[in-house]
């Protein structure tokens, strides 16, 4: 079995149009291929990338059969299927979201994970700053030292996530 991303190129005009393409490529692959898949599923959910594209993924062992549908079924112009690597990439603690690349805000609900260095005030991910000790950290773009810290407290009255949900503070 392959782990295989199917694609779907952004409409700036009309970014939900993104979200209809996915949904009948899905659906189109559950009913006119042997790949295994439930349009249904939130497991098979769409995503989006850090350039805004869906996506969503599905593991099966029929890759040929999932490029035929895409070109049968007039996919072709603006998907791709391709089989997924292992790569890095981070979940949403809001929405679910994978995104394949290390980002500070969701692609899909804008949700902030993290703020800005303090010292260069740059957009840097969490999984991006190199670990030195305990909560201490180091900024890959100025190489300053700062300290990792969640919000306290954690949610807002509502029991959603505060945002930013990581505190980034100038180490002393």
């Amino acid at each position: 079995m392959q782990r295989i991303r199917v694609t779907v190129r952004h409409n700036p005009d009309d970014p939900a149009d993104d979200l209809r393409w996915a949904a009948r490529v899905r659906r189109d692959l559950w009913t006119h291929s042997p790949a295994e898949i439930d349009p249904d599923s939130p497991r098979h959910g769409t995503h989006r990338d850090a350039q805004s594209n869906a996506f969503f993924e599905f593991a099966t062992d029929r890759f040929r059969e999932v490029q035929r549908v895409l070109n049968e079924y007039g996919y072709a112009e603006r998907t791709e299927a391709t089989v997924v690597q292992d790569e890095n990439g981070t979940e949403c603690v809001n929405c679910g979201n994978i995104t394949p690349e290390f980002v500070a805000k969701c692609p899909t609900c804008h949700f902030r994970e993290i703020e800005n260095c303090p010292h260069c005030n740059h957009d840097v991910a969490r999984l991006a700053y190199i670990p030195k000790v305990g909560d201490l950290f180091q900024c890959p773009n100025c190489q300053r030292r700062v300290r990792l810290q969640f919000q306290d407290p954690l949610f807002d009255g509502n029991g959603d996530y505060k945002q930013p949900l990581i505190r980034v503070i100038v180490a002393e």
